[in-house]
């Protein structure tokens, strides 16, 4: 299964997410907004690898497994999706991780269950 995000296309297996940089467009349009695109997927797969291992984070995001060609490819957990009754409203008592600094961006896609307990699957700090 194929997933396209802004800057990332995430290829999903029975086991594993694999996030790759996307190659649409940015505001630029034509070949320097899929540069742009590229760059920022890259950019974003590098940051994510970095905060992968910062200690308060730790069980609060699905973490980086492995990362190759300088952050063109990265392998992470595959997570469940997390059940939403709509757009904002989460389902469960499970409580949402509280990340310092906040990556933003809350919708329900950032989100995934892993191990019984709700992660960030999306934290790339723009």
């Amino acid at each position: 299964m194929i997933r396209r995000g802004i800057t990332r296309t995430v290829i999903l297996t029975r086991r594993h997410a694999i996030k790759v940089p996307s190659l649409r467009c940015h505001a630029e349009g034509g070949l320097r907004g899929r540069l742009a695109g590229l760059a920022h997927g890259i950019l974003a797969n590098q940051r994510e690898r970095q905060w992968s291992s910062y200690e308060p984070w730790a069980g609060q995001i699905a973490p980086v497994l492995r990362s190759w060609l300088g952050g063109w490819v990265q392998v992470y957990p595959r997570c469940e999706p997390l059940p939403v009754t709509d757009r904002d409203t989460y389902v469960g008592d499970l409580p949402l991780p509280v990340l310092d600094p906040d990556p933003g961006d809350h919708k329900p896609d950032n989100y995934g269950l892993l191990g019984g307990r709700i992660v960030r699957v999306d934290y790339d700090l723009r």
